[in-house]
């Protein structure tokens, strides 16, 4: 059999951060947390519900610039300091999985793996994203927008730096 090169849609980023790397899952953990750093730089978060635990759901609103949009983490797997596994999707405002409020034919789930690790005071974080169940066309958005999604993320990145911060004093 020979091995074969695939082009699969993907998304990795890995980022560090000058905190305990129990500080850092605690942020994701935590109802509190999360809700003062999770999503893009400039848009407000209401949490709709928060279960942060296998098998429970985070559903959350995003206010951006006029617009709204909904999403949904369904947690698969947790490992206490070490790793977080869900499945994002948008949502509509009751929480049933939807197409993107975007106009572009985005995947309806994303499996999220989430992985931590500490030397030295520095805990590194690895996201790594792909899409689930997704049609060829949903996969080739998902990779086109590998840059901008890079970008959001870092402006998320950003926030979560500056609430570890706050907490370290």
């Amino acid at each position: 059999m020979e091995n074969q090169v695939t082009n699969k849609a993907e998304l990795k980023i890995v980022r560090q951060f000058k905190a305990p790397q129990s500080l850092v899952f605690n942020a994701y953990a935590s109802r509190e947390a999360f809700a003062e750093w999770w999503g893009p730089a400039g848009s407000k978060l209401t949490l709709l519900s928060f279960d942060f635990r296998e098998g429970g759901r985070t559903h959350y609103k995003l206010d951006n610039g006029g617009m709204s949009m909904w999403a949904l983490f369904r947690y698969q797997k947790i490992r206490q300091d070490d790793a977080i596994e869900f499945l994002s999707s948008f949502t509509d405002p009751e929480g049933n999985i939807t197409s993107s409020p975007f106009p572009f034919d985005f995947p309806l789930e994303v499996h999220n793996s989430i992985t931590l690790s500490e030397k030295d005071g520095i805990t590194t974080l690895t996201l790594y994203a792909e899409p689930v169940n997704a049609t060829p066309e949903q996969e080739k958005t998902f990779a086109d927008l590998n840059a901008s999604m890079n970008q959001g993320y870092e402006g998320t990145w950003g926030q979560l730096d500056a609430y570890l911060a706050k907490v370290q004093g």
